[in-house]
């Protein structure tokens, strides 16, 4: 058995689950005791969020979203990404600017829950692919939400210019 917890997951998993943003040596061992090693009981990553409590239970009518609701139903793996989530508000890696912006806009509470499902969609495309983290996609993702919110931001300042 290898001397330490980080090698000893990876060893376990297959890939380090620590290198992504937010996720420490505990709270990966937390994770994999409530989940396992065997990804293929769920489906697709949006069966696993919805077994963690993480996905959004969508009451839609006619086409329409009536309401969108996190369920209640609180699972010890599902905590674990929730506060491993909570840990990223001064972060200064891409997943962080994911928190603080969601923070912003829809609150603490939402801001968790929304990166804990990121984290939780990271962690079974590692576990059940075999892949290694890219924090560059993530980067990418960054880079071109904020070039969007320039534009946006252009075109706002013409339109003002214009009336």
């Amino acid at each position: 058995m290898p001397n330490n917890l980080t090698a000893f997951l990876k060893e376990i998993l297959g890939v380090d689950v620590t290198e992504v943003f937010g996720i420490n040596e505990l709270s990966a061992f937390a994770i994999m005791s409530e989940v396992g090693t065997d990804m293929s009981k769920w489906k697709n990553e949006h069966h696993f969020t919805s077994w963690l409590g993480l996905a959004p239970n969508t009451k839609k009518s006619g086409g329409k979203v009536i309401s969108s609701r996190i369920r209640k139903k609180k699972h010890h793996a599902g905590q674990a990404f929730r506060m491993a989530a909570n840990g990223l508000h001064n972060s200064k890696s891409s997943t962080g600017d994911f928190y603080r912006k969601i923070k912003s806009k829809a609150g603490a509470g939402k801001a968790v829950v929304a990166t804990a499902r990121k984290q939780a969609i990271i962690f079974y495309k590692m576990v059940s692919n075999q892949e290694i983290f890219n924090p560059k996609a993530l980067e990418d993702y960054q880079q071109k939400y904020k070039e969007k919110k320039i534009n946006q931001l252009k075109y706002r300042i013409a339109q003002l210019e214009a009336a």
